[in-house]
């Protein structure tokens, strides 16, 4: 009860500082893009968007610019307030439209997914498209209140991104994937970066 108080509190604040700040920092008419993680290192997401962009210049600015930011979520095990806050800060930036595509860890994709915060797949890839990367498509167990598996799975809504030479600075050994937030403005682009970070 108390845990569930504190995370309440924490929740609030989160969304206080969003509305006060802007949890992305960015340029709101660009696309999104955040990187999660227990810790995500800014300097390596930089140079990897660095990269990213340099290959393609149309997102550098204007109406089609794209915008990486990095988001470290802490540890249950070593900080759960720290935690905690990190994860209703993600809620936050999804609710107010900050985040449209996330690079993120499986642990925390798969509690994404069992809150519909991700755009199925079968949403905006084709069906040649869907058997390319039949592979590569990411699927939760759905859990029930005390954690344990249901036996039912969440929607195909991510793409296998683990062992990315280009990424392994940032993610290195954990799992990890590509997925479009389901409330994004702007699906065709959101598609477009996320199979462009799948293929770099």
């Amino acid at each position: 009860m108390k845990m569930q108080k504190c995370l309440s509190c924490l929740g609030a604040a989160a969304l206080s500082a969003c509305a006060l700040t802007s949890c992305g920092g960015g340029d709101s008419s660009a696309l999104q893009v955040v990187a999660a993680n227990t810790f995500v290192s800014e300097e390596a997401l930089t140079a990897y968007s660095d990269e990213l962009l340099a290959a393609h210049p149309e997102w550098a600015e204007g109406e089609t610019a794209v915008e990486f930011t990095a988001l470290s979520l802490g540890s249950e095990e070593s900080d759960a307030a720290a935690y905690g806050a990190g994860i209703m800060k993600v809620s936050a930036m999804v609710a107010s439209g900050e985040i449209d595509v996330m690079i993120c860890d499986l642990e925390n994709a798969a509690r994404n997914a069992r809150s519909d915060v991700y755009l199925p797949l079968e949403d905006f890839l084709s069906e040649e498209e869907m058997a390319a990367y039949s592979d590569l498509a990411l699927s939760f167990d759905m859990v029930d209140d005390e954690g344990n598996p249901t036996g039912e799975q969440t929607a195909a809504c991510g793409l296998s991104l683990t062992g990315s030479d280009a990424l392994s600075d940032i993610y290195g050994e954990s799992e990890y994937g590509v997925f479009i937030v389901a409330n994004t403005e702007n699906v065709e682009q959101a598609k477009d970066v996320a199979l462009a970070i799948l293929e770099s």
